[in-house]
């Protein structure tokens, strides 16, 4: 400034602040003037100061609160009050999608949907009274046609005199707080849907146990006809004595913050007891409590119904041990053994296990059980076979098992069923048996063989020997006929009676409980086929139809039989009017017979057999055929000079009886066996041969 006066130069427009003796600082504008002498030379100057604090403050408000408009997030815009935008900041920009160009100088209908002109022509009226308006929920219009929530606050704006000269609209987006409140409101709609329709109770209990709510589903397990039967009184008015108690205190647990779930008994309104299932949460209200929110089904008939299988499944347990059968449960795979009562035959096994195949089964047998599994998983069919197994004391027994698969509704197995049956004793008879025979087989050779080195008492010995050999017989077959008919008898009684009582265990557990009568049925399957299976075994051992019918029935009914077992095609050709031969005769040509079907089946390799019988007025005559490999000439030498074949020479031992012949002819074509037996009358069976009644057989 000096040097401007110095220059002569009047400095005008410059700003600068000066501080007051109070410490206070003050805008002020100079005016300097310059001093001169006569000569026109500066020699001082004159200053004039003028405060402008008042209007750099104004000025500093006015750039602060540009700033405060330009960087807000709302849209601030202002109009005077024929509606005409006078401001845009950047944020209206945004919103609306006019630029500050664009938007100022028009009317503020730009961003106001038709359907809401009406409403900005009130805005206008109240803001010519002078009237704020705070927080008003709208629609307003973008540039591109598309519309959204805001909120507005509009004020009036005043000149120097008070007089309202415009107004300014603050604009905020809550398009997103309208979603948030709709999906709210829609969500709130949906889960009261869910509560009112779900066929559980849900309901409110305050700490207290005050119920709060209950949706329809619980009302009507109460039996409340309307919420204020029960709503706004103590649960614990509902709940039954025993366990008011544990229920109060699950109320507490979970008022207190926690999960809680319990089992407890209700009683109606109606005065009838149900038994329910809750599983509870804590719900903390808005003003910071919380109550209990539960949902409740009702498990009477689950109960009921699991009351009812046990009982049923104690019932299953005590017939099946009544019955002597081993039960056991497998995996669909069998990998895995989830239960069997061993009836202390063989161990129990209370859980699963998967190493039951060690544990029970002889190793020599667990081939054979693997693979009849393998075929019965793959054919979804019976599984059944006769094996060894590891019995409780750690010996060696033998069993007959049988297992059924369980299907689902797409036809894939979810279980086996299965029973077992010990046959130990009848295994150990029969392993007697064999070497009882076979003993006495090598003894009927040994003695034979001395026979025939004898000179002249090889006749008289002879005859000796074959009478002894023909009485081994005889009591062969008569001990046959005792097995058969313990068997049949004894066995095949019991088993009726326990079929019985299944039958009638079906009848009563098909009404009760359905899910179980389908295993006993199962079971009573089993027992049928284990009658069926003693039966034909009885029969195998001596068949009845023989005493009763003669040869033409047992006959067919064993070549039936055979078929069925084995797939072996035989023909029988046979008259039905063969008529009676002597009760021995009949065996005799039963035993051959079926020893024959029993070499062709075993050892020719044949699929087809013929058997003829023909009777002539003084001889019967036999014929079994195959269509095999046949035998070798030098085994067929050994056979026919008494060297070899056991059954073979079974076959003659019981020809000399009757004076019979038996001849043997073989080939790469096949085998033929024919006999000649004389019949020395055409009458009936011999006095004092045994039979049996034919009705008592069946």
């Amino acid at each position: 400034m000096a040097i401007a006066l110095k220059e002569g130069r009047v400095i005008k427009g410059a700003e600068a602040i000066a501080e007051c003796p109070d410490g206070t600082r003050r805008w002020f504008t100079p005016y300097p003037t310059p001093l001169r002498d006569d000569q026109g030379k500066i020699v001082g100057g004159i200053n004039m100061l003028v405060d402008i604090t008042a209007r750099k403050q104004a000025e500093e408000a006015t750039a602060h609160l540009a700033a405060i408009v330009s960087s807000s997030d709302d849209a601030i815009l202002s109009k005077n009050l024929d509606g005409v935008i006078r401001s845009w900041n950047k944020s209206a920009e945004r919103l609306f999608g006019y630029t500050a160009k664009e938007a100022i100088g028009k009317h503020i209908t730009i961003i106001v949907p038709s359907d809401r002109r009406t409403e900005e022509n009130n805005i206008l009226s109240r803001l010519r009274r002078g009237e704020r308006i705070d927080h008003f929920e709208t629609v307003r219009m973008r540039k591109d046609g598309s519309t959204f929530d805001v909120s507005l606050t509009i004020s009036p704006i005043k000149d120097s005199t008070g007089r309202v000269i415009g107004a300014s609209n603050v604009a905020r987006d809550i398009s997103h707080v309208k979603r948030i409140e709709r999906a709210l409101r829609d969500s709130e709609e949906r889960f009261r849907a869910i509560v009112d329709t779900t066929p559980e109770c849900v309901k409110l209990v305050a700490p207290d146990g005050t119920l709060l709510h209950m949706n329809s589903s619980g009302l009507a397990m109460v039996g409340a006809e309307s919420p204020t039967r029960v709503v706004g009184k103590s649960i614990y008015d509902l709940i039954a004595p025993n366990d008011r108690e544990r229920f109060r205190a699950l109320n507490q647990s979970v008022c207190s913050g926690k999960r809680a779930a319990l089992t407890f008994d209700i009683v109606r309104l109606d005065g009838e007891c149900r038994h329910m299932e809750t599983q509870a949460a804590p719900l903390r209200n808005p003003d910071g409590t919380i109550v209990q929110l539960a949902v409740t089904r009702d498990v009477t008939e689950r109960k009921r119904a699991q009351e009812t299988l046990r009982q049923s499944e104690e019932r299953l347990r005590a017939l099946v041990k009544a019955s002597s059968y081993i039960v056991y449960r497998m995996s669909p795979d069998w990998s895995e053994m989830r239960q069997l009562d061993g009836l202390g035959f063989i161990s129990d096994t209370p859980k699963p296990t998967k190493d039951w195949l060690q544990q029970y089964i002889h190793p020599d047998d667990q081939p054979l059980v693997l693979q009849s599994i393998e075929e019965a998983i793959e054919s979804k069919t019976v599984f059944e076979l006769e094996h060894r197994v590891l019995l409780v004391d750690g010996t060696l027994g033998w069993t007959v098992s049988r297992a059924v698969p369980l299907l689902d509704e797409d036809g894939e197995i979810t279980e086996w069923f299965g029973a077992a049956t010990d046959v130990t004793a009848r295994r150990v008879a029969e392993e007697r048996y064999r070497k009882l025979a076979e003993t006495l087989e090598a003894e009927v050779r040994a003695r034979t063989r001395e026979l025939e080195e004898r000179n002249n008492e090889i006749l008289r010995q002879s005859e000796q020997v074959r009478e002894l050999s023909w009485r081994l017989l005889r009591a062969q077959d008569e001990e046959r006929r005792h097995i058969a008919r313990e068997l049949h008898d004894s066995a095949g009684q019991t088993l009726t009676v326990l079929g019985m009582n299944l039958a009638q265990f079906v009848q009563k557990t098909g009404r009760a409980a359905p899910e179980v009568a389908g295993e006993a049925e199962t079971i009573q399957e089993m027992v049928q086929q284990l009658h069926r299976d003693i039966r034909t075994t009885s029969y195998l051992l001596h068949p009845p139809l023989l005493d009763e019918s003669g040869l033409y029935s047992a006959l067919s009914w064993y070549t039936q039989g055979l078929v069925e077992r084995s797939g072996l095609q035989i023909k029988l050709d046979m008259s039905e009017d063969f008529g009676r031969l002597p009760g021995d005769m009949e065996l005799v040509v039963f035993r051959l017979i079926q020893e024959c079907l029993t070499n062709i089946y075993r050892h020719s390799g044949s699929k087809l057999a013929s058997i003829r019988l023909v009777r002539q007025s003084d001889h019967v005559a036999v014929e079994v055929r195959d269509q095999g490999a046949g035998i070798s000439q030098e085994r067929l030498a050994q056979i026919q000079s008494g060297a070899s074949g056991v059954g073979i020479r079974g076959m003659r031992e019981r020809l000399c009886q009757f004076k019979g012949e038996l001849e043997i002819e073989s080939d790469n074509n096949g085998t033929r066996i024919s006999v000649a037996i004389p019949v020395p009358n055409a009458g009936t069976p011999e006095d004092g041969t045994k039979t049996e009644s034919l009705q008592a057989a069946i």
